[in-house]
């Protein structure tokens, strides 16, 4: 009895493997006959269940018939489009990627093993002139990509079009390597492309190789830093600002003015000042490098020096907003201060020393935070504290006025 319940246990299992050939065998036929990226989703979804069956997930022909139909529809596709066919190329794009993505797997698991110990390869050349044929391919594909929005399919064609000519196991097979100017552009697309699509540690990646080869246009390194503040990576944003430092020097303020912020955040506060002393040598009539200086002096908790760079960077380039608005803060804080120091005085006293020193303190910052949220209707800094300083001042209309510009 035991014996008769193993056989049938034995027929089930070799029925079950043959199942499983019969899947790939059926599917491979839905592939010969998908002439549209949907008929070739669907025949995916028709061979998906061989990926994880033990009789054929270590199968080459079990990627390379999805691998292989994916190349074919992208020609046939581009056939079409050539003798002025209306195609999509988001399609074609998706086709390339799938042929290169089951070609790969499939060249995995393409090794037998003879007898002898002798290695042999049934599909590698067949796969390895697919995906090199097609390399050029990868870039139309990331361009079709972007200009369809879906940027992450975009970074994945231009990260395969930099990886194939590099790729060993192609050999001589392989095209050749592109040339430095070509390949730090698709780079800079590559990294673009992945910031576009919220893949940041990608697009840190793409920069941290982009940067570190030299590229020479001074975007990319406004892009890379935009990116380590939006990881809220202090190493790489100190190291950005370095190597755009580095290559622009002070050509480009903001480069500048980014290191300086790097070392005030590490508390390095001597690497800061001489950087600045420097800068300020250089280029005195620069409004960028007093405002720097005081960021670094209000840092160093010294605020006559913060007020007197700040005023220096508003009388050196008056529109700028931040000028404005630091400048006309400073003069809040010093009110503030005058305001505390005052507290104790005789009411009659404290009226006459409002009016005559206090108020028009006041009233001087009005002018900069004003002209600040002119400048840039951003800067609601500004109108908090425009805010204040209207109640404070009783000045009910430009109180609504601001109150209305907050939303309150």
């Amino acid at each position: 009895m035991k014996k008769i319940c193993v056989l049938t246990f034995g027929l089930l299992a070799a029925s079950s493997m043959t199942a499983q050939v019969a899947v790939v065998k059926e599917a491979e036929k839905e592939f010969k006959n998908a002439s549209t990226y949907a008929a070739y989703q669907k025949a995916i979804k028709a061979i998906t269940p061989a990926f994880s069956n033990p009789e054929t997930e270590k199968e080459a022909n079990t990627y390379w018939i999805p691998g292989k139909a994916g190349f074919k529809l992208y020609d046939d596709l581009f056939a079409k489009k050539t003798i002025g066919q209306d195609v999509s190329l988001v399609d074609m794009g998706n086709a390339l990627l799938d042929g290169y993505n089951y070609g790969l797997k499939a060249l995995d698991c393409d090794t037998v093993v003879d007898a002898k110990g002798k290695v042999k390869t049934k599909l590698s050349k067949d796969i390895v002139s697919q995906i090199t044929g097609h390399a050029n391919d990868f870039l139309n594909a990331g361009a079709a990509f972007w200009e369809s929005r879906e940027f992450g399919k975009a970074y994945e064609a231009f990260t395969d079009y930099l990886a194939i000519p590099a790729n060993p196991r192609f050999g001589k097979n392989a095209p050749a390597a592109l040339p430095d100017s070509t390949a730090s552009s698709i780079e800079y697309n590559r990294a673009l492309a992945a910031w576009q699509a919220e893949m940041l540690p990608q697009a840190a990646e793409s920069f941290d190789h982009l940067l570190t080869v030299g590229y020479d246009e001074p975007a990319a390194y406004d892009y890379a830093y935009s990116v380590a503040y939006q990881m809220n990576d202090e190493e790489r944003k100190l190291r950005y600002s370095q190597i755009a430092f580095d290559k622009f020097g002070t050509s480009n303020p903001a480069f500048l003015q980014r290191l300086v912020n790097s070392y005030i955040e590490r508390k390095e506060y001597n690497k800061a000042t001489d950087m600045l002393n420097n800068a300020i040598a250089s280029d005195p009539n620069n409004g960028t490098y007093y405002l720097s200086l005081g960021v670094l002096k209000e840092q160093q908790n010294d605020t006559i020096a913060a007020k007197n760079a700040y005023k220096k960077a508003v009388e050196l380039d008056s529109e700028n907003a931040y000028n404005n608005l630091y400048y006309g803060r400073m003069l809040v804080q010093e009110y503030d201060a005058l305001d505390q120091a005052a507290a104790n005085m005789p009411q009659n006293e404290y009226n006459k020393y409002n009016y005559e020193t206090m108020r028009p303190i006041l009233l001087e910052a009005v002018k900069y935070l004003e002209k600040a949220y002119q400048l840039d209707s951003e800067q609601t800094d500004a109108l908090r504290y425009l805010k204040n300083i209207y109640y404070v001042l009783n000045d009910g209309e430009n109180l609504l006025r601001v109150e209305n510009l907050l939303g309150q």
